[in-house]
């Protein structure tokens, strides 16, 4: 009877294609000799974990079709309801096609530009202020409106996807190729609401591109753009003592651009500085410095492989292997392209050359003449990637009836048989660890303010910045309140380089989360002094003669 009984419940679930991973369940308890009641109980226990399993399996497919990717484009109703006009601009660095797009913005009646970094965010702003188009600023750490403003310059994380506007430019569209960002330019360009957008990439990015508009119904033109000048391979490397003005030497890290600017700097150059910790503010006046003469050599990362606009001669390698955050790697085409791409700016210089330092690596010279020919291509099978957004996240919650964050995400990357013929999930490793640690120290903030925690920008390199990320949330969650910025009595205008560029960090952080949670973290005007107070006292230190790559930090 009881047997009958529960072969009634599993055929009530209406599942049979399931049924076949219940038998062996049922068979597992009844080899074991046990009471008449012991084995009714046991019984129950494993058909109760059976039907659990199956509705949850119901529940997981079901969020399946509702979240599936196959429907992400569908999800922006007010660009899919625009029958929007599409543009390629394609073409290499220096051929003139973010000159064009700009052109055409400042025509506009209203309009957006999405930049990859919020130094080109602040340089499109000025820009179009400069043309004498009204420009608001907004990036992650700041709302800067302006009087009448008919565009906002931001950065593509800060995409509107709301409001309607004449003109949208998305700039280096190529980043959609990238691991750890590649999630904003699939999200801008689905679904930024332009009647006119114009996508500004590498031309190896077109293919790409053009799938995933196909997918919103879409059919882009293209406009190619054809370099100005070509850029020329020397036929030998270049000793660092043979350096001349105009001159740009390229490393991979702060250590190795700090030791190079001290070397050359020896040698009788004023020598200005561009790497990836510096803030925007500091790299922009080192920009104007080399850009006006008053630095004639030039040492930087890969920073300046995109949009700075500098009067490059010779872009000259130190090395052609950089570290990736996992090992050191060989540099791709793209990487190549971009970066030699600097030199012979049109308008600067009528000649653009590249080529190697003397001192590099013995093979760096071989392995540029191998690379430089070559044309970029664009990752095998590549998919769209898609992050999380809190549609994803709160469907997850209600269905699953799940609150923690961690969970949550762990069901959206590992679970969801999501369309995979064009999208993929995007990089969330850092999100997920942030995750967890909100669970943790700060659950009883609402889901929704936890997810919006985890997509701040901590650099999780650096533990402190990391602690104090965390210790803000807990506050928050106990007393409403993020507490106080301790980072402002820790360090001032004339500390160490390394202390100032974290001390940056954190107020670029803080700034962040302000912007999200209004009235929970304040200090802003004392934050806002720092920062501007740290910019002046790195550019001293980079500006003066001491040396400075011995000095700790990486």
């Amino acid at each position: 009877l009881h047997l009958n009984h529960l072969v009634a419940r599993s055929a009530a679930m209406g599942h049979a294609g399931q049924l076949a991973s219940l038998l062996p369940r049922l068979q597992a308890e009844c080899s074991v000799p046990m009471p008449y009641e012991d084995l009714k109980a046991a019984l129950t226990r494993a058909q109760d974990r059976w039907e659990q399993q199956v509705e949850e399996q119901d529940t997981l497919a079901s969020l399946g079709r509702e979240l599936a990717f196959q429907g992400y484009p569908d999800s922006f109703d007010a660009a899919r309801k625009l029958g929007r006009k599409v543009m390629l601009y394609l073409g290499p660095p220096n051929s003139g096609k973010t000159h064009a797009a700009f052109e055409r913005l400042t025509q506009a009646l209203d309009g957006a530009y999405l930049a990859p970094l919020r130094l080109l965010a602040l340089e499109g702003r000025d820009r179009l202020v400069g043309r004498g188009v009204p420009c608001s600023l907004l990036t992650g750490e700041e709302n800067v409106p302006a009087s009448n403003a008919r565009v906002v310059s931001s950065t593509i994380e800060m995409v509107n996807t709301r409001d309607v506007v004449d003109v949208a430019v998305i700039d280096e569209a190529q980043m959609i190729f990238d691991d750890s960002r590649g999630w904003a330019w699939t999200q801008a360009i689905v679904g930024v609401p332009a009647r006119e957008l114009i996508i500004i990439g590498s031309a190896y990015a077109a293919p790409a591109i053009e799938r995933l508009l196909q997918l919103c119904g879409e059919k882009p033109e293209r406009r190619v753009f054809e370099r100005k000048q070509h850029v020329q391979l020397m036929p030998a490397p270049v000793p660092m003592t043979h350096l001349h003005s105009g001159d740009a030497v390229v490393a991979f890290s702060r250590r190795d651009v700090l030791m190079l600017r001290d070397q050359i700097a020896q040698n009788g150059h004023a020598v200005s500085v561009i790497y990836g910790a510096l803030p925007p503010e500091v790299r922009r006046r080192e920009a104007e410095r080399f850009a006006v003469g008053a630095s004639d050599v030039l040492v930087a990362t890969d920073a300046i492989g995109m949009g700075l606009n500098l009067p490059i001669r010779r872009v000259l390698f130190s090395t052609l292997t950089k570290f990736d955050g996992v090992g050191d790697r060989e540099l791709s085409v793209s990487e190549v392209h971009q970066i030699a791409g600097r030199a012979g700016r049109y308008g600067m210089h009528d000649e653009g050359f590249v080529s190697v330092l003397k001192e590099a690596d013995a093979d760096a010279m071989k392995i540029l003449r191998e690379l430089l020919p070559k044309e970029p291509r664009a990752p095998r099978d590549f998919k769209a990637p898609v992050a999380p957004n809190w549609r994803h996240v709160d469907t997850i919650s209600r269905r699953l009836g799940v609150n923690k964050l961690h969970d949550v995400l762990n069901v959206f990357m590992q679970q969801l048989k999501l369309d995979d013929a064009h999208f993929a999930v995007a990089e969330l490793e850092q999100m997920l660890g942030l995750a967890e640690m909100l669970d943790r120290n700060a659950g009883s903030l609402p889901l929704q303010e936890r997810f919006r925690y985890a997509q701040a920008p901590v650099d999780d390199r650096l533990p402190q910045v990391v602690e104090q990320f965390q210790a803000w949330a807990a506050s928050h969650a106990r007393t409403g309140k993020a507490g106080t910025p301790w980072f402002l009595d820790d360090v001032d205008e004339h500390s160490r380089l390394d202390r100032m560029e974290q001390a940056l960090r954190q107020c670029t952080l803080w700034l962040w989360l302000d912007l999200r949670f209004p009235g929970v973290f304040g200090h802003v005007e004392a934050v806002i002094d720092l920062r501007s107070r740290l910019n002046d006292g790195i550019e001293r230190h980079l500006k003066g003669k001491k040396p400075l790559w011995q000095r700790r930090g990486r």
